[in-house]
């Protein structure tokens, strides 16, 4: 990943989690969103800068419009890839990169949905939004024969982990952020209770994450 496409990403996870809250308080909207199990596509073994070499490649194109993606971890996505088979396609694939702290690796998600472009509206409230028919065509493009892809002459391997295990430790780590929160909160001298909870989480040295409780699910 070039500095530009960084720096965007590190404005997006700074910005964006203000616009949330402004969207839910004025209309209910949201621009934050979970990153869920049943779109997990798979594992591949590389950087993220590898990884989305592939995708522009096999033409996928940025997708900075997207909300900003939030696993149940706390794990902040990166990057956000769209494929339309035209720009003016009534449908998109969307693809979304979660790189891995402790390892040279990044987990791609995927969802079948309405184009933004052709369909604002109906992308937004998730109209046609397919989680399967996305994991299926995720794996299709990233897989499938061809020097392009994970298993063409590049070599890159790439693993499929739908174990309880993997499904459990997302939920799990949602309490480590419910006490990061409060402790921050407490370092900032903010109020824990009345809802002015501070969910952005500052890593020293590390990319900045995003609590996934600034949805209202918890």
């Amino acid at each position: 990943m070039g500095y530009r496409e960084d720096a965007i990403n590190a404005v997006r996870r700074t910005i964006i989690p203000q616009l949330h809250y402004l969207f839910k308080s004025s209309f209910d909207g949201y621009a934050v969103s979970h990153t869920t199990a049943d779109e997990y596509a798979l594992t591949a073994h590389c950087s993220e800068a590898t990884i989305e070499e592939i995708l522009e490649r096999l033409g996928f194109s940025r997708n900075p419009i997207a909300s900003l993606k939030v696993r149940m971890d706390g794990n902040t996505a990166e990057g956000s890839w769209v494929w339309r088979e035209s720009p003016l396609a009534d449908n998109q694939l969307h693809i979304v990169l979660h790189e891995l702290e402790d390892a040279e690796k990044v987990d791609v998600y995927a969802h079948w949905e309405c184009s933004w472009i052709r369909h604002p509206y109906k992308h937004y409230v998730a109209r046609g939004y397919d989680a399967q028919k996305g994991v299926e065509l995720a794996r299709r493009w990233l897989v499938d024969a061809g020097d392009e892809r994970l298993n063409g002459s590049s070599g890159i391997e790439y693993e499929i982990d739908d174990s309880l295990s993997r499904r459990a430790s997302q939920y799990l780590s949602v309490s480590y952020y419910q006490v990061e929160e409060r402790l921050t909160a407490l370092r900032s001298r903010l109020p824990v209770l009345g809802g002015n909870k501070n969910q952005i989480i500052d890593r020293d040295g590390e990319r900045d994450a995003v609590s996934p409780t600034i949805t209202d699910e918890f």
